[in-house]
């Protein structure tokens, strides 16, 4: 039986029709993708872009099988880095020509653009190719939970997208940098004397340059009303959905005496000595901050020795997993982080893989269809390979071993179990090494905006150990 449309759903696809060209900002698990299918599964001929990842991760074939039908032939799925043909041609150093992969040229009903923030570079040749797709395409959808993941001035290869008669020359958005001057503070670069440093809107403080969820102030209304108007559109899911219960609990981890040794060392001395007497200096071995940081999961880290991963983190991650009759979904920052979390789960006799930017996509998609299927206890990843785009709901638990820097990456990926679809309670445990950077780091995360941490400097981030 078919699932009925939400209320949400059901407005987002009058929206698409009536616009034509639109940007959908809607908050991750509020089930973009069915909005999109429904919106054009009556056309002929639509082009699907979105990440590797997410392809074969298999959110837009699941989507399709489920909402299309016999419509889903009709849908085309591209990764951004198929969209342009390789130029054979070109000679070493030199660019290769821009054009467009022989199967994607023509005519389009629809295009959709699954996280289109990863447009937001300028040069790319995907965000070439995107623009040059919806020139001959009668339809336009832009989708992506964080429209502005770090910057506000990222917004302009979009919108350029969205507003095609205002991108020529002349136009609102003909010229990039007469864009930015219009609406953003901007300094000469110390480092170039043709170069400028683009901060925040005019008359805006950094503090008020806050995400779409949080309240923004009446400059940042005035921005996005001139600059999207009703090409935009965003829900919040607390707005929308009825989802089970999310806890969070935040489990403090003490250090280990090892730990607390190798971690004030390398913060006073910036050297400590690993337990075969082998000298670890900061800076030639990775920075301080790198340092400090990895040490508080656990000092198996830096001081690696045979057999299971343990100590800190690591033991407080089996402890949990050990009372786990379901599926869990492990997060970490760093890939020898993910790789050590997996071989805690496996010590268990729990049957666990690794997803994370260093591992081949076959080996990812297969892990990430095994989770789904129920084939695999825990799946461990990288916040920056599993935060976006992915239905996990096979897990009602997530652990975060790590966070991510970026404030909106962690929480993406709280909403890869906790999203429509998911029809348990749903746990999420969130590891903390006190009186350490690791603690200040994540109270800082929560006070700060992505484009806020972007901005700290070095200094900034040392004073947090």
């Amino acid at each position: 039986m078919t699932s009925p449309l939400a209320k949400h759903q059901v407005e987002g696809i009058a929206w698409i029709k009536e616009v034509k060209r639109g940007l959908l900002g809607d908050e991750p698990g509020l089930g973009k993708s069915r909005v999109a299918i429904e919106a054009f599964k009556d056309l002929d001929r639509i082009l699907v872009i979105a990440p590797s990842m997410v392809i074969s991760g298999g959110t837009w074939d699941d989507e399709l099988a489920k909402w299309a039908g016999d419509r889903a032939s009709h849908f085309t799925i591209a990764p951004y880095s198929m969209l342009n043909a390789r130029d054979k041609t070109a000679t070493k150093g030199t660019k290769p020509a821009k054009r467009l992969r022989d199967e994607y040229r023509g005519h389009w009903d629809a295009i959709v653009v699954d996280e289109a923030h990863y447009t937001k570079g300028r040069k790319t040749s995907w965000t070439w190719a995107v623009e040059e797709l919806s020139k001959n395409s009668d339809h336009v959808l832009e989708m992506t939970g964080t429209p502005m993941p770090n910057w506000a001035h990222e917004l302009f290869t979009m919108l350029r997208v969205i507003w095609p008669g205002e991108a020529r020359g002349g136009g609102l958005y003909g010229s990039y940098w007469r864009w930015v001057h219009e609406w953003f503070d901007t300094s000469p670069s110390p480092f170039s004397t043709h170069a400028s440093v683009i901060g925040g809107l005019k008359k805006c403080t950094l503090l008020c340059l806050r995400r779409p969820s949080h309240d923004p102030c009446s400059h940042f209304d005035t921005f996005t009303a001139r600059n999207m108007g009703p090409r935009f559109l965003r829900r919040l899911r607390d707005e929308c959905l009825d989802l089970p219960e999310l806890t969070t609990q935040v489990i403090r981890v003490e250090m280990n005496k090892n730990q607390k040794k190798m971690y004030n060392e390398l913060k006073n001395e910036l050297v400590t000595e690993t337990s075969a007497g082998e000298e670890l200096v900061a800076w030639s071995n990775g920075s301080k901050q790198v340092l400090l940081d990895r040490l508080t999961t656990s000092d198996w880290l830096l001081d690696p020795k045979t057999g299971v991963p343990s100590g800190g983190k690591f033991d407080q991650l089996k402890y949990d997993l050990e009372s786990r009759s379901r599926p869990t979904l492990v997060l970490a920052h760093y890939r020898t982080t993910v790789e050590a979390c997996v071989g805690v789960a496996t010590s268990l006799g729990l049957t666990a893989s690794a997803v994370h930017g260093g591992i081949g996509t076959s080996a990812k998609t297969q892990a990430i269809a095994d989770f789904k299927a129920g084939k695999l206890d825990v799946l461990v990843g990288s916040l920056e390979t599993l935060a976006e785009g992915l239905t996990l709901t096979a897990a009602d638990m997530a652990i975060f071993v790590e966070m991510s820097y970026k404030p909106s990456r962690n929480e993406q990926a709280k909403y890869r179990i906790h999203r429509m679809g998911q029809t348990r309670p749903v746990t999420v445990k969130e590891y903390v090494t006190p009186r350490t950077v690791d603690e200040r780091k994540r109270r800082l995360l929560a006070e700060k905006t992505d484009q806020q941490m972007r901005v700290l400097n070095a200094k900034q981030f040392l004073d947090l150990v």
